[in-house]
């Protein structure tokens, strides 16, 4: 499958990141990437513009993103 670009907006901070992935790619290791990235020490959550928060078991091509969708990086509102 062919590899894409999705943005992703830190709400805390506002800064916004371009990541690249596929539809096998799980939330879970998209965020485990973005963490890394952005040295995150919190557990955050991926949720739509909307603020729908994603399954971190689903794929990409389950929660149906594609090239240019925006997600939000929140802090997980469970705690941790």
């Amino acid at each position: 499958m062919a590899e894409f670009n999705i943005s992703v907006t830190h709400t805390t901070t506002g800064k916004e990141i371009e990541i690249a992935v596929e539809p096998e790619f799980t939330i879970n290791s998209v965020l485990e990437v973005i963490a890394e990235n952005l040295k995150l020490k919190d557990r955050f959550v991926l949720a739509t513009k909307d603020n729908q928060i994603l399954d971190p078991d689903a794929t990409i091509a389950d929660v149906g993103l594609k090239e240019g969708d925006s997600l939000l990086l929140m802090p997980d509102p469970t705690g941790g």
